[in-house]
Parts: C-alpha cells; sequence; structure tokens
C-alpha cells in the first residue's frame, strides 16, 4: 500500500494557512495600530551607525501571527536594527494577554528602541551572534523561538546545540536566491535536519484578505525551520 505524501510545498501552504488563523478575534483597528508603531520605528534609522534594511511590512505581519500563535516564552534575535521584527513578535504574544522574553543583537548599532509593553526585552548592542548565544548559554536561556536576519557564525552551531535549538521554531529572513537566509538554512541543517521540516516563506496569496494586504504591504521572504514535535493531528 502506497503511503501518503506530503512535500514540502503541500505542508508549506497547509502551514500558512493555519498560521493566519491566529488574526480570529482582532480587529481593523489592531492592525492598523500595530502597522503605525511599525512605521514609526522608521524615525530611529538617525540613530544608526550602519543604515541597513529591515523586515517589510508584510513579515512584520506573518512575524506578528506566528507569534500570536505558537506563543513562545523566550524568543532570541540576531539582527536588532530599528525594531521592526523583534517588536512585531512580542506585540504578537501580548495580543493573547501574556508576555515574552525578548533577547536580540546587532553587531553594529546600539540604537534605544521604544517599547511600552509588560514583556521583557534585551538589547545586546554591538554584540555579534556569539556573544548573546554564549551570555544566553551561560544564564541558561533555552529560547523556544530563534529569529535570524543575520549571517550566523560557524560558531554559532554548537552554541546552538547547547541552546537547545532541535526543540525551538527557527525562523529566516531573506530566505530566497543566494541571500543570507539560505546560507543560514544551509548551515543549520547539520543540527536539525532530522528533528525539523522546512516551511517555504509566504505566498502572497497565502494572506487571504485585501485588508491585510493594504495595512501590510510588500511581500515576505521569511522561512520556518518547524519541529516536527510540534506536529499533532486533532479531530477538529
Amino acid at each position: 500500500m502506497d503511503k501518503l505524501l506530503i512535500n514540502q510545498n503541500n505542508f508549506s501552504n497547509l502551514f500558512w494557512k493555519i498560521v493566519l488563523t491566529a488574526r480570529n478575534g482582532l480587529m481593523k483597528k489592531d492592525f492598523e495600530n500595530l502597522s503605525n508603531e511599525i512605521l514609526s520605528l522608521q524615525s530611529l534609522r538617525d540613530q544608526a551607525d550602519y543604515n541597513t534594511g529591515t523586515v517589510s511590512p508584510k513579515s512584520a505581519l506573518w512575524l506578528f501571527l506566528l507569534s500570536r500563535y505558537f506563543k513562545p516564552q523566550k524568543i532570541a534575535e540576531v539582527g536588532t536594527f530599528i525594531g521592526t521584527s523583534g517588536l512585531s513578535m512580542v506585540k504578537g504574544v501580548e495580543s493573547n494577554n501574556l508576555v515574552t522574553e525578548l533577547y536580540t543583537c546587532d553587531v553594529s548599532n546600539s540604537i534605544d528602541i521604544p517599547f511600552q509593553g509588560k514583556s521583557n526585552l534585551e538589547f545586546f548592542k554591538k554584540s555579534d551572534s556569539t556573544q548573546m548565544f554564549r551570555q544566553l548559554k551561560e544564564r541558561s536561556i533555552a529560547p523556544d523561538l530563534f529569529h535570524v536576519d543575520g549571517r550566523l557564525n560557524q560558531d554559532d552551531l554548537p552554541l546552538l546545540v547547547d541552546l537547545q535549538v532541535m526543540e525551538s521554531i527557527i525562523l529566516l529572513d531573506d530566505f530566497e536566491g543566494i541571500e543570507k537566509g539560505v546560507a543560514n538554512a544551509f548551515a543549520l541543517q547539520g543540527i536539525v535536519s532530522k528533528s525539523h521540516v522546512m516551511i517555504y516563506p509566504p505566498k502572497p496569496e497565502d494572506c487571504d484578505s485585501i485588508e491585510l494586504d493594504e495595512i501590510f504591504p510588500g511581500t515576505c521572504t521569511t522561512a520556518v525551520m518547524f519541529p516536527l514535535k510540534l506536529v499533532n493531528f486533532t479531530r477538529q
């Protein structure tokens, strides 16, 4: 008897369809407020020593929905810059009336990111990923979600094993062509190839809402390395 075959494209389509249900219970005004907060962060570019790119509004939306759906208690991020992605994830968790911990580093900048929520945010300014991961290891902090918006170093890999990345959701920004997200995925394969499945970035049609498309324009290039242990079949 043949088995039911599910490839990465099939699984990716289903994954984003399920994550999109995290919008349920929120009003248009909630998303407009999130968009306004994200856009206001652009003014922080004046503080940047290295003025680079930030995630698109559409990526910010999906990061918000991912965090709202999975409710991570500890988030580690490589690449703070002006805080768009980090705050989107924190806001996603807090939209459930919960709090989270965000640990985020930026090797080039020391920008002061404004935040008025109840969660705990710790910024590793002018620090690379290896420096942050070492400190998290020393403090026995094991994130359950990683967002990587910067190139991982070879020294990061054994530290990520110590931080139990095999149990965590991994989000990879710039997953297209030969960009850093693809390079990071290859670097991580040796660690999580047996524990995770790759989920490709959402397609434009995966956000089946004209309203959300208008509030959060652009495309999302965030891929997900998802732990199979978090997949569960339900009756409904």
